[in-house]
């Protein structure tokens, strides 16, 4: 069975690897032989992507995340939405191209307005020390700020601060302002997560909203991916999994749900899932003629294994691979056909156009690519030996 990461992030959205030739070289060690990148807002690391993947004898799959509201403002329930397959480098209208850049100006805002607040919190404290957006966008970020980069710039100005243990920790009872604290300071992935739920999280001292009005909406995530070739797909988010885990049809209302807002493809994370829901939930899908996906996501600030599990480690077993790689070989085929200039999963307005037998051929001309690219790579490997 082929290996399959469906998502991914990389750098230039927040990933705890430094480059993407980490990344794509760390999946290559672990034996992955297709990689989708799946970047926050962001289509940035495409081209670095496909060099790196190229290098390293894997199939590329090219992805974006979107954070996006329902309907309008007034509902400030979010979702996760996901553009897969797209172009790899693609273009463009005016409306989409000002809407991309709207928001980005919205979500850079929020984090000025965050190092501000957190600035004036650390001089209240006693901690000398003064965070600028330039400074953490240089050396920490690739274009796009996030709370997570800030929260490592804290954390690496704390150590390099304070040399001596015994004042570090007191840097660290000062900032958490808790004098009960005590952790492995050189611990930089507990504490860069300490960092995230104790000053930055709801209701937290360095806590600024993210205003509904500064998301996409739906509709307008669905244009973006859509001018952009890609597929619609939904991710189902960790709170999510929350709530369907114990139901006892867990997919079928979500599942309607998503066919009533024209959404044909789901992605899911199984590290946030127990091996039993994942397999209910993706095997529903799988059998209604959905384009389903798994992959790892990866923008925490640890660098695990690229290889999804499900929840304690659970391996996935052979048939959720194979459901994992039948997606795979949509969001490859997807591609391919929107470089040849042919409609791809989904039309232009997001009506899905491959169904019934017409998917089983699709699935199989995916497979066809990914295995002949992957045989190409293997033949180039043995000449250069």
């Amino acid at each position: 069975m082929i290996s399959v990461n469906n998502h991914i992030h990389s750098p230039y959205s927040f990933s705890p690897f430094d480059t993407i030739e980490q990344v794509v070289k760390q999946a290559g060690e672990e034996m992955l032989s297709v990689l989708g990148i799946s970047d926050t807002g962001t289509f940035e690391g495409f081209s670095e992507f496909e060099s790196a993947c190229e290098a390293h004898g894997i199939y590329p799959l090219f992805n974006v995340e979107f954070e996006a509201r329902l309907n309008n403002p007034v509902n400030s329930r979010k979702i996760l939405l996901c553009g897969k397959g797209l172009n790899q480098s693609p273009s463009f209208s005016t409306d989409a191209s000002n809407l991309m850049a709207s928001i980005w100006k919205g979500t850079q805002d929020r984090i000025w307005k965050m190092l501000a607040i957190l600035n004036e919190y650390l001089k209240a404290q006693g901690l000398d020390i003064n965070l600028t957006y330039n400074g953490v966008r240089k050396v920490y970020a690739r274009n796009s700020v996030r709370g997570r980069h800030v929260a490592r710039a804290l954390y690496m100005s704390l150590i390099r601060k304070w040399k001596d243990p015994l004042k570090l920790n007191l840097a660290f009872k000062r900032l958490f302002d808790d004098v009960s604290y005590s952790a492995d300071y050189l611990n930089a992935t507990a504490i860069q997560e300490e960092i995230c739920r104790r000053l930055f999280g709801s209701g937290k001292v360095a806590f600024v909203k993210k205003k509904p009005e500064g998301l996409l909406c739906l509709q307008e995530a669905k244009r973006i991916i859509l001018e952009a070739g890609g597929i619609p797909c939904y991710l189902l988010s960790a709170d999510e999994v929350s709530a369907l885990d114990g139901t006892p049809n867990p997919a079928s209302g979500l599942a309607r749900r998503l066919m009533e807002m024209r959404i044909y493809a789901i992605e899911f994370i199984p590290n946030q899932m127990s091996f039993d829901l994942l397999k209910k939930c993706a095997l529903y899908f799988h059998k209604n003629g959905f384009c389903v996906t798994l992959g790892t996501g990866c923008s925490t600030f640890e660098c695990g294994s690229l290889v999804p599990v499900c929840k304690n480690g659970e391996a996935l077993d052979e048939e959720l691979q194979k459901i994992s790689y039948e997606g795979a070989c949509i969001v490859a085929a997807n591609q391919e056909m929107h470089r040849l200039g042919h409609t791809g999963f989904v039309d232009i307005n997001g009506e899905r156009v491959v169904t019934g037998n017409n998917l089983k051929a699709f699935i199989h001309s995916g497979d066809e690519l990914i295995r002949e690219r992957l045989a190409r790579s293997l033949a180039q490997k043995q000449v250069s030996l």
